[in-house]
């Protein structure tokens, strides 16, 4: 999914998406929650850093 597709889902700019990615932004609660339920994963593995993402 590109970062205009994932705009579009979500109702926000392109540039609000490229701001939470590079880390200069953060999203509301509510984003979150928008953004679990566009890419069906859970809310708590946005705040799970235990795991390794190289595995």
């Amino acid at each position: 999914m590109t970062q205009q597709q994932f705009a579009e889902l979500l109702d926000i700019s392109i540039d609000f998406v490229s701001l939470i990615e590079r880390g200069l932004n953060a999203p509301s609660f509510e984003s979150i929650e928008a953004f679990s339920i566009i890419l069906g994963i859970p809310v708590r593995d946005f705040f799970d850093f235990s795991a390794d993402p190289t595995s």
